[in-house]
């Protein structure tokens, strides 16, 4: 059995922060995340009507943390993740599409990182996704404050104020996943079943056949070589990520102007910045397949918008009850279908 790597992780991090370190804003000091945090949680908790699992005094870590930190922390849970699915493509590689092939994953690896490390501004850390020992307690909560500094200074906006912004967004995550620790399990599933094939063999006959059913189906980059299992897992992960982060915006925005002064400049300054985005980064995001998720910010949201009007937010909460509860894509385009499947369950 061959054991060599596809990527070299100490390269692509050298490559990393050589790409991050060019334009990186030291952290500023003076502003107090724990208090923030605190606030924050006692806050969004008592909008949504959850309530955080309670732990020992302490267990949550908080880091205040500059790029190197950030793709450290990064290149560890995505090596642990992709190392799997490397080993079996290493395995049915040649030794000179290993050695080519290893350079060029390592490369688009730290280049990707490093500039993914220049636009976050906040992380909220679910833990190992398949790590059922890990569910419902404290997740690691970063905030890159040189990178929240920069933003705040190009966006003309208040730097506290985008802090608290950050806080609010990255907090609402952890009551979702703390408050109910299955969402953890069935994403890392969802996960599993999409990673899975991805070392398989595929014949020219089959990605061609692949493709041309994607395209009728509206598939899209990654999407157009997946088999019909992993385009069924891939859409059930799209629908639970939109409505993750759709809740998350409706909640902020909710709770957010009540705690942040200027609030609402400071979200449609937020909002035109994802809009408005330079040509080059714009291809990246698209390459990458990040601009879902600002499609996912903008459909999740309105699915919440609309069963909130309709049921507040005891009856969007239902979406957290178990994963059955989760809306199809369907569902999130048409919030009626669930509310009336909700209703006959």
């Amino acid at each position: 059995m061959r054991d060599e790597a596809m990527i070299s992780w100490g390269a692509a991090r050298t490559i990393a922060v050589a790409v991050a370190a060019r334009s990186e804003t030291p952290p500023a000091s003076g502003f107090d995340y724990p208090a923030a945090v605190e606030k924050a949680t006692d806050a969004l908790s008592g909008f949504t009507g959850i309530e955080p699992p309670r732990s020992p005094a302490g267990e949550r870590q908080l880091r205040v943390a500059d790029r190197a930190e950030w793709i450290d922390f990064n290149i560890e849970g995505f090596g642990a993740l992709m190392e799997p699915v490397l080993k079996r493509a290493a395995q049915n590689a040649g030794a000179l599409a290993l050695a080519f092939g290893g350079v060029t994953l390592t490369a688009q690896v730290g280049l990707l990182l490093g500039f993914l490390s220049s636009r976050v501004l906040g992380q909220y850390d679910t833990g190992p996704l398949l790590a059922r020992e890990r569910a419902g307690r404290p997740g690691k909560v970063f905030f890159l404050d040189g990178n929240i500094s920069a933003a705040a200074a190009r966006l003309r906006v208040p730097a506290d104020g985008m802090r608290l912004w950050i806080v609010l967004h990255e907090m609402t995550h952890a009551l979702q996943f703390e408050g109910y620790p299955w969402l953890r399990v069935h994403l890392g599933s969802l996960l599993e079943r999409l990673l899975a094939p991805l070392a398989e063999r595929i014949g020219v006959l089959e990605t061609v056949r692949r493709v041309a059913e994607n395209l009728r189906t509206g598939g899209r980059s990654l999407e157009l070589v997946m088999s019909r299992e992993q385009r069924e897992a891939f859409d059930r992960m799209q629908a639970a990520m939109s409505v993750v982060e759709g809740y998350s915006d409706y909640v902020m925005h909710r709770v957010g102007s009540r705690m942040v002064p200027g609030y609402g400049h400071l979200s449609r300054r937020m909002a035109q910045s994802r809009l408005h985005r330079p040509p080059l980064e714009s291809a990246i995001f698209r390459m990458t397949g990040m601009d879902m998720k600002l499609e996912q910010y903008r459909l999740g949201e309105r699915f919440a918008d609309a069963v909130a009007r309709r049921q507040g937010m005891e009856g969007l909460n239902r979406v957290w009850e178990r994963p059955e509860n989760l809306p199809s894509l369907r569902e999130l385009y048409d919030p009626g279908l669930w509310m009336l499947r909700m209703e006959a369950s």
